[in-house]
């Protein structure tokens, strides 16, 4: 396996430490809780070992982002209106909520979170996902691509996924703003993914008071009288649904992963890859897993080989960030709401608690001991694009004459309710059991199946009937459809029709016929082995099916790319004291850029750095303290962030009393003492310390 296929999940360093934390820790609780203790330090080396390594390249290793393929060499269309409006035209269209989600943000935790101080709800920031599936031919977009865009900053902030690759993107287009021509960046990875730890998208957990979806927050907005680009403001709905495509975002590596390292490599993985696709594939088209049985005999290596790559546990990816509420810090405080443009108040606004801060290291959400391979199927079958789904099910329609049919005999009744309007209908015989609600328009039926099972193989309970409404004395006939696709059980069969004979009462016979044209289907799967190398990319595997089949795939429409660009990397000081080297190599991933967010006061020439950081002193002296203050006593998140730490062989404990962190406090203490006593700084509220960035110099409370 090429060393790019590999996921950067390894945590080094940290295993053998986890390992000794462990043995003192059951060394002291053999009088007390010890199966108990034992469980939980083991789920958290299962955590440490799957986080992310900050080791990956801005680059991608492969392919380009969603968001490249879906602007090519044109450039970012602007108002962010047009923006919309291109991605709109991406996508089918859906009954119900469009399929990009957005909301607003006026008061939030991202590192544009004050850029439209002091106008914050005039100018909040947009975030949006798209949660709809794309139309046949265009580039899929569905939980992986999510935007954030602030118009005062000029900055859109994009994460969107690299199929060929397997991880998702983090870009950032500046200058988007009239009269200019936005550019678009590959993100320094490193900023990236010290609040971005799974590195994929994240977004509150409810209420979402941060959103519009807060009845003050949305009143505050309709206030400030803005259009907001022509978008309404929304409610919990929109924020629930934004909330669960990132959660579905976040799993894409966990796909991956398995999908790479538990399959593992050679023949045994090849075929571990071809037995989950091709359950993926009969998932994507029934809407039906496999039962207890089947899924133990799928791809049996996989748990062992889970088992030896992931001894503790695999630990699942945490994207929720707790919820907050920005409005609620006013309570607390004397402050007259009419007196919020004054600077006092607007810094209580922006405030960020240590506690619901995104920099601070999340636990797993679970710690899976197998591979769960239903879920496994789900997640790959929703890497299947509806489009494809529905193209090669065309395909097969098209050449179904010659597949065997089967016909099965029932005996259905009908019980007619709402004066005929409407009916239930249930039907039994030869192994098979149907019920179904049908509602009448004239001669026409339609209707919703909540019970569906031949001979042993379960159908969705997703489908629908439509057709002729029954009427004594004639046949009707009923046509099955689930999503767009034809209707099939979970071993791939087509539900093709359900014929009710004629009858002089409520109860009657009645055929299903069924047709086996998915046999064509495993068939090709038999020639496909081994499927296409690398991560999982759901097209190049249609586009191969599709070719065993004789069949015509859809290809996407060649585009031509611009040359990647990356955001300039932390440049070499010459030059520079020893403490200003330190403060480069522990803080110079954030600090040192050409963006005032986070506060750039690294960012220049040697001689101008002393004068910076003397500016910056107390907010820095603020922040180092933190280390030394109980987590539940902080005011503020200490720095450097621990995620930022482990590329420098820290974890937490180890840096709280590390001789380095000791050496940067010391040197600011220095730097303060003509001001008084440096402590008195913590009796401070964070928000009134002197800015780091002068006013003139940066728009916003960094």
């Amino acid at each position: 396996m090429r060393s790019w296929q590999r996921a950067q999940f390894t945590a080094r360093g940290l295993t053998t430490r986890c390992v000794e934390k462990i043995a003192l820790s059951l060394t002291a609780a053999l009088r007390r809780l010890l199966p108990r203790l034992a469980a939980l330090l083991f789920a958290s080396c299962a955590m440490l070992t799957a986080m992310p390594s900050h080791a990956e390249a801005d680059v991608p290793p492969l392919g380009r982002s969603q968001f490249d393929y879906l602007i090519g060499q044109a450039p970012v269309p602007f108002p962010f209106a047009h923006l919309l409006q291109l991605i709109n035209a991406q996508l089918a269209p859906e009954l119900g909520l469009p399929p990009v989600k957005v909301t607003l943000i006026p008061l939030g935790r991202s590192l544009q979170r004050g850029a439209g101080a002091p106008d914050f709800f005039r100018y909040p920031r947009v975030v949006l996902a798209v949660d709809g599936e794309a139309k046949a031919g265009q580039v899929a977009l569905k939980d992986r691509l999510f935007l954030g865009y602030h118009e005062k900053a000029g900055v859109l902030e994009v994460i969107s996924y690299n199929e060929a690759a397997g991880r998702f993107e983090f870009q950032v287009v500046q200058d988007y703003r009239a009269g200019a021509r936005p550019k678009i960046y590959y993100a320094r990875r490193e900023i990236c993914l010290s609040c971005h730890q799974n590195q994929a998208p994240m977004f509150a957990r409810p209420l979402w008071d941060e959103t519009s979806a807060n009845p003050a927050i949305a009143a505050r907005l309709k206030a400030a009288g803005g259009d907001f680009y022509g978008l309404k403001l929304t409610g919990t709905d929109v924020a629930y649904l934004i909330d669960a495509a990132t959660k579905r975002a976040n799993l894409i590596p966990v796909w991956q992963r398995i999908w790479l390292e538990g399959c593992g490599e050679g023949e045994a993985g090849d075929a571990c890859r071809s037995a989950l696709f091709s359950a993926a594939l009969r998932y994507g088209f029934s809407g039906v897993l496999p039962d207890a049985t089947m899924l133990k005999q799928l791809a049996p290596g996989l748990d062992q080989r889970f088992a030896q790559r992931w001894p503790r546990g695999f630990a699942i990816p945490n994207p929720d960030l707790p919820n907050r509420d920005p409005l609620a810090l006013l309570a607390g405080n004397e402050i007259d709401l009419a007196r919020e443009g004054l600077p006092s108040e607007l810094a209580t606004l922006a405030h960020i608690p240590a506690r619901v801060e995104p920099l601070n290291v999340r636990p797993p959400l679970e710690v899976w001991a197998g591979p769960e391979k239903a879920r496994l199927i789900v997640g790959l079958a929703s890497l299947l694009d509806r489009s494809d789904l529905q193209a090669l099910d065309q395909g097969l329609a098209a050449n179904a004459s010659g597949q065997p049919q089967q016909s099965v005999a029932l005996s259905c009744r009908i019980r007619y309710k709402d004066a005929a309007r409407r009916a239930s209908l249930r039907c039994a015989g030869q192994g098979a059991r149907l019920a179904a609600a049908l509602y009448f328009q004239g001669r026409k039926a339609q209707g919703r199946v909540s019970e569906m099972i031949v001979s042993g193989a379960l159908a969705p309970t997703a489908l629908t009937l439509s057709g002729d409404t029954p009427r004594v004395g004639r046949a009707a006939h009923l046509t099955f459809r689930r999503d767009g696709l034809r209707a099939r059980l979970a071993d791939g069969r087509v539900l093709e029709q359900l014929v009710l004979l004629p009858r002089t009462t409520e109860e009657g016979p009645a055929t299903l016929f069924i047709r086996d044209d998915f046999a064509r289907v495993n068939a090709a799967l038999q020639k496909m082995t081994p499927g296409p190398g690398g991560p999982f990319q759901a097209r190049l595997w249609m586009a191969q099916l599709a070719e065993a089949l004789g069949l015509p795939y859809p290809q996407h429409a060649a585009r031509a790319m611009p040359p990647i660009q990356v955001q300039p990397s932390v440049a070499a000081l010459v030059g520079g004291s020893g403490m200003q080297d330190s403060f480069r190599r522990y803080c110079g991933q954030c600090h040192d850029t050409g963006e005032p967010f986070p506060p750039n006061f690294l960012q220049g020439e040697a001689a101008q750095l002393t004068a910076k950081i003397d500016h910056c002193a107390e907010r820095i002296f603020y922040r180092l303290s933190m280390w030394a203050v109980p987590e539940n006593k902080r005011g503020k998140t200490p720095m450097p962030p621990t995620s930022a730490l482990r590329q420098h062989g820290f974890d937490a404990e180890r840096w709280a009393r590390a001789p380095e962190l000791a050496g940067l406090r010391a040197y600011v203490t220095q730097r303060l003492a003509a001001e008084g006593d440096p402590q008195r700084l913590l009796r401070q509220p964070f928000e009134s310390l002197r800015r780091c960035i002068p006013p003139a110099a940066a728009h916003a409370y960094p």
